[in-house]
């Protein structure tokens, strides 16, 4: 039985990701910072498939201790670092301390990770995706902080991809715009519309829609296939 880790997996698109997975048979572990009902139905209708740990990604000694935690990341077949924070605001306005956390969640964490998880797959090849965003392409005001951590990702996957494809070991990014989430949920009426002209389908993308794509990278089917990225936005960049 293949398997996977997923990072974030306890709400939105880490949740679809990990019923997507599991609905086609992979074993599953998932870490975030709490259990939600959500992730505990889906862990009660796995038959054991699915394994649970609590990591803040924003604390460096508990991204730590899951990595040194004996033998818990070896032996995987694919990596998908979904887990992020977001920062909304003005550059200027930016707190530093929100800054730093979006850095340690959205780069160095999955960086970390990837680290421990590619040593497992050495001698075996696997498939690593890094779910970057839109917003690593194209600027949206008050995202600048944000952005930078997703256009690092970006990088990131490109260079495995480089370093580990004579292994067997194939690194993408997928990079969403802007989903039917509890976040845009948030979103004015105003601003919802306006994303909807710009978006070329003329609605947001759904969680399922972008699952969807990472099972595909993470298939045979996606074989040859490494250090790219896949847009999923609805044309919003087109």
């Amino acid at each position: 039985m293949k398997k996977a880790l997923i990072t974030g997996g306890s709400r939105g698109l880490g949740l679809a990701v990990c019923r997507r997975l599991l609905s086609e048979g992979w074993q599953v572990l998932t870490a975030s910072r709490r259990l939600t009902s959500d992730l505990a139905d889906l862990r009660r209708e796995s038959s054991g498939r699915l394994e649970y740990r609590a990591v803040d990604f924003a604390r460096p000694d508990e991204v730590h201790r899951f990595c040194e935690d004996a033998g818990l990341l070896d032996g995987f077949d694919a990596f998908v670092a979904n887990a992020a924070v977001g920062t909304e605001g003005l550059l200027t306005l930016t707190a530093e301390a929100a800054l730093r956390e979006c850095l340690e969640v959205n780069v160095v964490a999955p960086m970390l990770l990837a680290r421990q998880v590619i040593k497992g797959m050495l001698n075996r090849g696997g498939s690593l995706v890094f779910i970057s965003s839109v917003a690593a392409r194209t600027g949206f005001s008050g995202l600048s902080v944000y952005s930078a951590s997703k256009a690092a990702l970006v990088a990131f996957s490109r260079a495995l991809a480089r370093e580990y494809g004579e292994r067997g070991i194939r690194s993408n990014c997928v990079l969403p715009g802007f989903l039917e989430t509890d976040m845009s949920a948030s979103l004015a009426a105003e601003q919802r519309e306006r994303l909807v002209r710009r978006t070329a389908l003329r609605r947001l993308g759904t969680v399922q829609d972008v699952a969807g794509t990472v099972s595909f990278l993470l298939s045979d089917d996606a074989r040859f296939i490494t250090g790219t990225e896949v847009v999923v936005d609805g044309g919003l960049t087109a």
